[in-house]
């Protein structure tokens, strides 16, 4: 009885933050799997790069702390310098996903950075992210975006169900 109570309070909790907000931050638990991670709301509000961000659906998402990377010379669009994140879904829902339904766009420094797909390196963007996700699991994704040299400040914001879909989230952090 204790156990269905908490399980309710926390379905609730879920709905509640997913109607007053984009998604549930929480903050990353590397002694916790994705699935654990994944049903442990926090506070709101953009969120540091390795932060997972969980929607009312279930659904959850962590984008990476990203890695400088120099494109090859085939990498559309061309480039100096690349910032590579790994994005990590976790189907929390009762029903398939598909990762490319992922709305994902990136600033850096303020100003809208182009997705980079590198075949070379395997950076394929997220059209090639087809397969479905059933329930209870997980999967990466690679993503890349054209950079400057410096240092820069982005921001990713990712709607799981499509561009005006679900609530947007932000991820944070400097690459």
């Amino acid at each position: 009885m204790k156990f269905a109570k908490s399980a309710a309070g926390l379905c609730l909790l879920l709905a509640v933050a997913g109607c007053a907000g984009p998604s549930v931050a929480v903050t990353p638990n590397e002694s916790l799997t994705v699935e654990q991670r994944a049903e442990t709301p926090s506070a709101s509000g953009a969120a540091a790069f390795g932060t997972q961000r969980v929607w009312a659906s279930g659904l959850s998402v962590v984008v990476s702390a990203p890695r400088s990377l120099a494109p090859s010379a085939t990498a559309i669009p061309p480039a100096k310098r690349t910032a590579v994140f790994t994005i990590t879904v976790y189907n929390g829902s009762k029903a398939s996903y598909r990762p490319s339904q992922l709305a994902v766009r990136a600033t850096a420094d303020g100003n809208p950075a182009s997705e980079l797909v590198d075949s070379v390196q395997g950076l394929n963007g997220l059209a090639a992210a087809v397969a479905e996700l059933p329930p209870g699991r997980d999967t990466q994704i690679q993503l890349a975006f054209a950079v400057s040299e410096l240092p820069v400040q982005m921001q990713l914001t990712i709607q799981p169900g499509g561009q005006g879909q679900d609530a947007a989230t932000v991820f944070e952090g400097q690459a």
